[in-house]
């Protein structure tokens, strides 16, 4: 694989997962005050169905940044990790979105579940 092609999975591996998990978690919230705001009520938001697709999609989303990060460690197998750049930092790169993808696919899946199966519109 080209150096350019492992730079951009690197990028790729290393954004997606934070950039994702923000967007959906934003787009969550937006959906939850649309559902049960009483004056857009009569929209008919499904809020399910747009919590599950959020979830779904972010899902994916990490698993391939997740995939793509696999592939520059592997791809940068040979390097060593005070060795020269651009590969020795390809693979420290990959090493820490590993790790985040990780995290950030917990944290999606985790909210996604609580948002759909607890109550919405809780009032105070």
């Amino acid at each position: 694989m080209t150096i350019r092609r492992l730079e951009l999975l690197q990028w790729f591996g290393f954004l997606a997962g934070g950039t994702i998990w923000f967007t959906a978690f934003i787009l969550g919230v937006g959906t939850s005050e649309a559902a049960c705001n009483p004056a857009s009520g009569r929209w008919g938001i499904p809020y399910d169905t747009v919590q599950i697709v959020l979830l779904v999609l972010a899902a994916l989303v990490v698993a391939c940044a997740e995939i793509a990060a696999v592939l520059v460690y592997r791809s940068t197998s040979g390097t060593e990790e005070e060795g020269a750049p651009p590969r020795a930092r390809m693979r420290f790169f990959a090493a820490g979105a590993m790790a985040g993808n990780l995290v950030f696919f917990t944290i999606i899946v985790l909210t996604g579940v609580a948002t759909v199966s607890d109550r919405l519109c809780h009032q105070a």
